[in-house]
């Protein structure tokens, strides 16, 4: 029987880290690295439920759902909380804020009754804190995740914060090089795009074969929610008349971009989902934050493939030819290219690196 002890302060700081950087050199999949995470932190962090989410990379928004003590059917309320309620601590704060994690206790100074989402969501199911952290890394917002503590255990210390604070840096690196697509068949790309209708409350009222394939696909780890997440996203932003596209990736490692619409010109009405596969155009952005280059670099690979000689490049962003050529150098060696074609090339192969 394994024994688990509390510890505190340095020691636990130290051993977490630690612990993380063996779960992530073992290379798990995503599900697999979400599920050791939740033990490793459960006792350090002092949490009694957790939902974890991949992000689209270029925007932050969410795309699928792995939660630990929790319904899943709950995310379309969160959702709606997170994206179309002016709340305190939202994932999209806290990164505007220069943190990569925050409490509700600590974002309100104690006074948690000021979120609309204790109030709502989190009170009524019994718990008194929240910890929101995201998980970002050169430039790409690759996951988030919220921990929810039961009200009778008090809120958050500042400990424990800064513990979560180093954690999310390394997992913002993790989910960066941990997307193993896995083993089974490819989606039918002939059968795209796929479309579904959802109903006025996200319910799913009809999906085409392709859409029905998707769904399984993209709730094979969690079969109660129903719609997938990514649709739920898209969903309540076209509701609210915002953008309403984010990029997903499936578990087998098809990049598709999905997209929502409504179908009665009212908020409350019947929302259309259409999901196609994604073009280089789409993918080009997520494949430069996965190799690793820096936002400079990221904008000279850029012009790069816009065909901007160096002269050009140089002007554009106030640089020098000679800046520019080092920059070069140091994208052709993170992409393991040894020529402006060769990246272009593999830039609109839309293939991400193996590490992925």
């Amino acid at each position: 029987m394994v024994v688990r002890r509390r510890v505190h302060g340095r020691q636990a700081h130290q051993i977490t880290v630690a612990a993380l950087a063996d779960i992530t050199a073992a290379r798990p999949n995503v599900s697999d690295l979400f599920g050791q995470c939740t033990e490793l932190l459960r006792d350090v962090l002092g949490f009694d439920a957790a939902c974890w989410h991949l992000n689209d990379p270029v925007t932050g928004l969410i795309t699928t759902i792995h939660s630990e003590g929790l319904d899943p059917r709950g995310f379309a309320q969160a959702a709606l909380l997170e994206f179309g309620c002016d709340d305190v601590a939202t994932f999209a704060k806290i990164r505007s804020s220069g943190q990569s994690a925050d409490t509700l206790s600590n974002a309100t100074r104690g006074h948690v009754a000021q979120s609309i989402r204790y109030r709502e969501q989190l009170q009524p199911a019994g718990f008194g804190d929240e910890l929101r952290a995201n998980f970002d890394a050169q430039g790409g917002r690759w996951g988030c995740a919220a921990f929810m503590r039961a009200a009778d255990r008090g809120p958050y210390t500042p400990n424990e914060l800064r513990v979560a604070r180093q954690v999310s840096r390394q997992l913002g690196v993790a989910l960066r090089d941990l997307h193993h697509p896995a083993p089974g068949p490819d989606l039918d790309a002939e059968l795209f795009p796929a479309a579904a209708v959802l109903g006025p409350r996200d319910e799913l009222l009809a999906a085409d074969p392709a859409a029905e394939a998707l769904i399984t696909e993209l709730n094979a780890d969690q079969s109660k929610l129903g719609v997938p997440a990514s649709f739920l996203v898209v969903a309540g932003r076209a509701r609210r008349m915002q953008v309403a596209r984010v990029r997903v990736r499936s578990r087998r490692g098809t990049w598709l971009v999905v997209h929502a619409s409504l179908l009665d010109g009212r908020a409350d009405g019947r929302i259309c989902v259409v999901a196609t596969p994604a073009s280089p155009a789409e993918v080009i952005p997520v494949a430069l934050f996965g190799y690793g280059l820096t936002p400079r670099e990221q904008e000279v690979a850029l012009h790069v493939v816009r065909g901007r000689s160096t002269n050009d490049i140089a002007r554009v962003l106030s640089l020098t030819n000679l800046t520019v050529q080092d920059h070069l150098k140091t994208i052709f060696a993170k992409t393991s290219v040894r020529s402006r074609r060769e990246l272009v090339a593999q830039l609109f192969a839309a293939t991400p690196p193996e590490t992925w």
